[in-house]
């Protein structure tokens, strides 16, 4: 008993040593790094005050706690007792956890593209000046110098000599950094006409970076980007452009039959390292499968295909079992468990096989399920090492029995944070979904009432809970935007007048909050941090609120609304005319403006009992609103076109397209 106890005291005296301000801090990601030998401090006062009267660098580090690189980063460098000295010594260390802080994330990022010329990611090294002004940025960085690459145990004391002996020279660099960054964030754009050649011209420049093979638009890297191929089949319903079809279509299914789908569970991967979609980091994170309902979705609509629907409710399915906490959810999951990156979802042929025999299968029918689900002998991932994709048709019971194995195992770190834009993007695509599955529009309905009673609170919307802790965050543009959204699409398939009372008063709340001097902002806390103009890991929340102020101008008939997103529409013309391919949510919100909404009006219970035929109409800017009319009617903010059954509401609007398209091609004669 003498010796446990000893052993105890000792696992106490470790632990004690090795704890630093990070414990007291409600992100989980942040908790992570609690008991690493470096003095990490939050952001905030007390780690600035430090530099200034220790005359010290601010070593920022920014990651999030289902990042892979970030936890290999955390393993090699920050639990390193060396690297973890030299840290102490010369910085004063700071962790930001990016999804608490979208802005500071964003910022910093801005500053590494400013010095490297390139986008940046995660985790982010940043090293500032006492002052905050930051003169060196890195992503990863190796503990040891290797490959051309210099590591950390380089870096640290090479940097803090120079910031001892050539300060004047570094706070030169540092203050030419911030006016650069200065400059990238407060670009102002002359207003341009955007010409009828638009479409085309977004189309031919996806064409160009096309993958003809596996479909998605990169070589390498590659990541869903599900707001472009939401726009190519906005482009395909309004023009009928075959080839946005086709593209959008094919990375569609290349992707849901890939490794960056969960071949087993359901749920989509961030991303994949490979042109084939077959590797992927093994995080899942809620905005991706939240944008990635709504596109598969509006495939659906499209091609009735039933395979689409499909992948809609396993992924669905997915972030219900893993990510949900009585109606609100989860931000993301890690991509390793026992410290191994992918381990609970990678499988060996072996095994697999002697468990599905073990299950009943004849030993031939075991072979033939795996084989379909590419889970060879000699592995495809590492080793012997298999990651499912799907090569033919596979049995339901084998999907169910192979995730009873998988089971078995730990399942990944869940971070537990809920996040009101995340929550508000899942929301809105399970309301999209209900044209699969009525149930959706119910289980949504439930969310959002709570999500709004949980953020909403003490007359502020927060960006932010954890557990059962105090709320503390405030809410950011994305917060407001999304949610807008959300209530939006709410009030379509309930038709109760309340969403969109609620959407107004939260946008009137985001203007007096991040409207200053005439220009939008995202944040206005440690940096006057203007909004971000094109989509990134997932939409613009600017480009979205401009789309929803449309809807809710034809919504509410105010043509105040409608007017102010028209000048922002303006605003970025250039790049819509331009680079419309880039900054697919901006465009969006163009050709909904260009081509109108449509309202669907009539009586609420004609209108609920029709909203799947309602929202399966061939149209991409489709909205409902219970009135007193006879049967059913199709208006724009201007007028009604069209009257009578949802038939002849189709029809009408066929013709209303082919109308627009016949003035376009008038105009662009005219303007050659």
């Amino acid at each position: 008993m003498r010796y446990l106890a000893i052993l105890i005291l000792a696992i106490f005296a470790i632990a004690a040593e090795y704890t630093n301000d990070l414990i007291y801090e409600e992100s989980p990601y942040l908790r992570q790094h609690a008991h690493n030998p470096v003095n990490w401090l939050p952001w905030g006062k007390k780690a600035f005050e430090k530099a200034k009267k220790e005359h010290k660098p601010i070593f920022l580090s920014i990651g999030y706690s289902t990042c892979h690189w970030c936890h290999v980063m955390e393993r090699e460098s920050f639990e390193n007792e060396e690297i973890a000295k030299l840290l102490n010594k010369y910085y004063v260390p700071v962790k930001v956890d990016r999804e608490e802080r979208p802005d500071l994330d964003r910022y910093y990022q801005t500053v590494f593209s400013v010095i490297h010329h390139r986008s940046g990611g995660w985790p982010l090294t940043i090293i500032m000046t006492e002052d905050k002004k930051p003169f060196f940025a890195a992503t990863y960085i190796p503990p040891e110098d290797g490959y051309g690459v210099k590591g950390m145990k380089t870096i640290l004391p090479l940097l803090a000599k120079e910031y001892r002996d050539n300060r004047a020279k570094i706070e030169q660099r540092a203050r030419a950094i911030e006016a650069l960054v200065k400059k990238v964030l407060a670009l102002d754009l002359k207003p341009v006409h955007i010409d009828t050649h638009v479409m085309d011209r977004i189309v031919d420049d996806l064409e160009k970076v096309y993958d003809k093979v596996y479909g998605g638009f990169s070589k390498r890297i590659k990541f869903p980007q599900a707001s472009t191929l939401e726009l190519l089949l906005d482009i395909y319903e309004l023009d009928g452009d075959k080839r946005a079809l086709t593209m959008a279509l094919h990375t569609l299914k290349e992707m849901a039959k890939s490794g960056l789908f969960d071949q087993i569970e359901g749920g989509f991967f961030r991303y994949t390292t490979d042109r084939a979609w077959s590797l992927p980091h093994f995080e899942k994170m809620l905005y991706t499968n939240a944008e990635l309902i709504g596109v598969y979705t509006h495939a659906y609509k499209i091609t009735k295909d039933p395979f689409f629907a499909q992948i809609v409710r396993r992924t669905i399915q997915n972030v219900e079992e893993r990510f949900s906490d009585e109606g609100l959810y989860y931000s993301a999951s890690n991509a390793e468990s026992q410290g191994e990156e992918g381990r609970y979802f990678l499988i060996r042929y072996d095994e697999a096989l002697k468990f599905l025999i073990d299950a009943g299968y004849d030993p031939k029918k075991a072979e033939k399920e795996l084989a379909a689900l590419d889970i060879s002998e000699d592995g495809n991932f590492d080793g012997d090492l298999s990651h499912a994709h799907l090569k033919a048709k596979v049995d339901p019971r084998t999907l169910r029995l192979l995730k009873k194995f998988r089971s078995k195992r730990p399942y990944p770190f869940i971070d537990k944070k809920i996040i009101t834009a995340w929550n508000a993007l899942y929301i809105k695509a399970k309301f999209q979904a209900s044209i699969i599955d009525p149930n959706y529009s119910k289980q949504a309905k439930r969310s959002l009432d709570r999500l709004i009673q949980t953020m909403d609170r003490f007359h502020k919307l927060y960006h932010q809970k954890v557990g059962d802790n105090p709320l503390t965050k405030e809410a950011f543009l994305e917060d407001y935007a999304f949610l807008i959204d959300a209530l939006i699409e709410a009030y379509n398939f309930t038709q109760e007048p309340r969403y969109l009372d609620l959407a107004k008063n939260f946008y009137k709340e985001a203007k007096q909050r991040f409207y200053k001097d005439g220009r939008w902002y995202f944040s206005l806390s440690d940096h006057k941090l203007p909004v971000r103009r094109g989509d990134s890991y997932y939409r613009s929340p600017y480009a979205t609120l401009i789309n929803a102020l449309l809807e809710l101008s034809d919504l509410t008939y105010d043509r105040k609304l409608r007017i102010t997103a028209k000048r922002l529409i303006d605003k970025n013309s250039m790049l819509i005319s331009s680079q419309g391919a880039y900054y697919p949510t901006l465009t969006q919100a163009y050709l909904r403006y260009e081509y109108g909404d449509v309202v669907i009006k009539g009586k609420k219970d004609r209108i609920i009992a029709n909203i799947d035929r309602i929202f399966m109409l061939p149209y991409p800017f489709l909205l409902a609103s219970s009135e007193d009319v006879k049967d059913f009617e199709a208006c724009t903010f201007e007028l009604c076109f069209a009257s009578g059954d949802l038939e002849a509401i189709k029809e009408k609007i066929l013709q209303k397209l082919g109308t627009k398209k016949s003035q376009w091609k008038i105009e662009s004669l005219l303007n050659r």
